[in-house]
């Protein structure tokens, strides 16, 4: 049975720039990823928006500037760096982005797509890896895990026959020619596609924007504020009680699910715009606020969203042709972590130490690291794509018994 030092389960963004970083060591890895390619959130690959992360926070330049994996390589190897810098841009094309993650991809000879992990085992040597691909089975034996399984969509029940943001681009088409749309949520993915509806929408169709928030809100830009994203403010958030941190983590909305404020810009400039002649407000356009929506239900064609105002009671109804819902999503965890030794704090929310290892009721001989569902554990952090390679630096390091790539300890202005 081959051996490895790990495997990384899934290849996000996250176990991407793992194996990035891990090429240039002596550790011996390979990641395994079910679909047939190298895709990010291509349900949301919309002409025009850029990502909220600098382009320096990209798979391995915080940890490795060196890194033959880092943005600006790609960007010298694909013959953009000159009209990047002209640009005078700090922000990557989403577009682009997803460009830079395949050509990583390609480079790595340790990434295997079309290979889904379908068991793992623990034992006293480590763990045994089952995988499958092309209708075979095989197994391998890994010292560690490194678990990368993403984010799966999260649909409240009573919402009939509705479009998740994540699936977007693949009704666009149907969404533009549909004379009543409605877009629920409040966070960058529906103001986009709010603004892609907009911009296109003929003066018969209607596109409302509904949110259960008291406002539309812009992300949280402060640089004091964005300290929260440091190595020093996770260390803090995740040395305090759960119940501290769960009560923490309801305060970070603006940082995590704001809008773009250039967005934000763009959605009023064509709504302005669209009136300059005196018009109606955009085609009939609506933004509803502190509309708390409680079913869609679809019938003839048709979708009615009801719900009520969140503090007059009010009830609220609409009629649409589609819905699209930006309603967030849940941790994607494999069944076989339910046959693992697993310390749970709360329901659904794993003991997970400073340095990502899931806790186990028992010593195990090998450790579980993971990407994926440590929101309650590590705070916003979590899902900010920058702090994804200090964390892939700490989990090589713990890997390795030693210090392979140093973690920045330079301390915020902020005193947490």
């Amino acid at each position: 049975m081959e051996r490895v030092d790990f495997v990384a389960v899934g290849c996000g963004p996250y176990n991407l720039g793992l194996m990035a970083l891990a090429d240039k060591t002596t550790l011996r890895g390979v990641c395994y990823e079910q679909r047939a390619e190298m895709m990010w959130h291509e349900g949301m690959l919309i002409d025009g928006m850029t990502m909220q992360t600098h382009y320096l926070q990209d798979l391995v330049t915080v940890a490795d500037p060196t890194n033959e994996a880092s943005f600006l390589n790609y960007l010298s190897e694909t013959g953009r760096l000159q009209t990047f810098i002209t640009q005078e841009r700090n922000t990557i094309p989403r577009t682009e982005y997803n460009r830079y993650l395949r050509w990583v991809a390609e480079s790595l000879s340790t990434v295997k797509f079309g290979h889904r992990v379908s068991d793992v085992t623990a034992d006293e040597e480590g763990y045994v890896v089952t995988v499958e691909s092309n209708g075979q089975t095989t197994q391998l034996r890994a010292a560690h895990v490194v678990l990368g399984t993403g984010m799966t969509p999260l649909v409240p029940d009573g919402f009939e026959q509705v479009i998740h943001t994540s699936e977007y681009m693949t009704y666009r088409d149907v969404l533009k020619d549909k004379y009543r749309v409605g877009v629920v949520g409040s966070g960058q993915s529906a103001a986009e596609v709010f603004l892609d509806l907009l911009r296109d929408a003929t003066d018969e169709q209607r596109v409302d924007w509904i949110t259960r928030s008291d406002h539309f809100e812009s992300l949280e830009a402060g640089k004091l504020g964005d300290e929260i994203f440091s190595v020093d403010y996770v260390r803090y958030f995740h040395s305090l009680s759960y119940s501290s941190r769960q009560a923490l983590l309801g305060s970070f909305e603006r940082f995590r699910h704001g809008v773009n404020p250039e967005t934000m810009t763009a959605i009023y400039e064509t709504m302005y715009h669209r009136t300059a002649e005196g018009g109606p407000t955009g085609q009939q356009t609506q933004l509803l606020t502190q509309v708390e929506v409680e079913a869609i239900t679809y019938d003839w064609l048709t979708h009615q969203l009801t719900g009520k105002h969140v503090y007059t009671g009010e009830a609220v109804e609409r009629t649409y042709d589609l819905v699209v819902v930006a309603t967030g999503y849940r941790p994607l965890l494999p069944s076989w972590i339910d046959r693992l030794p697993i310390v749970w704090e709360a329901e659904d929310a794993w003991r997970v130490s400073e340095t990502y290892e899931v806790q186990m009721e028992e010593k195990l001989s090998g450790k579980l690291f993971t990407h994926t569902n440590i929101e309650h554990s590590h705070g916003p952090a979590a899902t900010n794509l920058g702090m994804a390679v200090y964390r892939n630096a700490i989990i090589l390091n713990e890997m390795a018994g030693e210090t392979l790539y140093k973690v920045s300890v330079q301390k915020p202005f902020t005193t947490f």
